[in-house]
C-alpha cells in the first residue's frame, strides 16, 4: 500500500461584497481581448462599454466576474453583458486594477471616488 503525503494547502481570499442588501448591480459590454477580474476597478463609457481604469482615481463601477480575454471577445461580438456593481460596500482590500490588488497608499484616491460614485470602500 502506498502513502501518499499531501502537503496542507491554504488560500487566502478577501470578502469583495460587505452587504447585500446595499448592493446596486446593472450590466455593461466588454472590450474585445479584454480580460476582467472579480473586483476589477472600471469607466464606463456613455456606449455603456467597459474598459480599465487607468488608476485608482478614476473609476466608475467594480467589476462583478471574472472573464478572460477569449470570453470578451465571444461576450463583445455576440452583445452579451457581464455584471458590474454602482452601489454599495465593498472591501477595499479585495477590489484591484486590471487584476492587481490595490497598494495601501492607493486607498485614499480609491476611497475618494468611491464616495463621489456613491459607493462605500471599507476597511475590515
Amino acid at each position: 500500500m502506498t502513502i501518499r503525503y499531501v502537503p496542507p494547502v491554504s488560500f487566502t481570499s478577501k470578502r469583495l461584497i460587505l452587504d447585500n442588501e446595499k448592493l446596486r448591480r446593472a450590466n455593461a459590454k466588454v472590450t474585445t481581448g479584454t480580460a476582467y477580474k472579480y473586483g476589477d476597478l472600471l469607466t464606463l463609457s456613455a456606449a455603456n462599454v467597459l474598459t480599465h481604469a487607468t488608476d485608482e482615481s478614476t473609476w466608475d463601477v467594480i467589476c462583478g466576474q471574472d472573464v478572460t480575454a477569449a470570453e470578451a471577445t465571444i461576450k463583445a461580438t455576440d452583445g452579451i453583458e457581464i455584471p458590474v456593481y454602482y452601489g454599495g460596500v465593498f472591501n477595499i482590500e479585495a477590489v484591484s486594477l486590471n487584476g492587481a490588488v490595490l497598494d495601501a497608499a492607493k486607498y485614499d484616491a480609491a476611497r475618494a471616488k468611491a464616495t463621489k460614485n456613491k459607493i462605500e470602500l471599507s476597511k475590515v
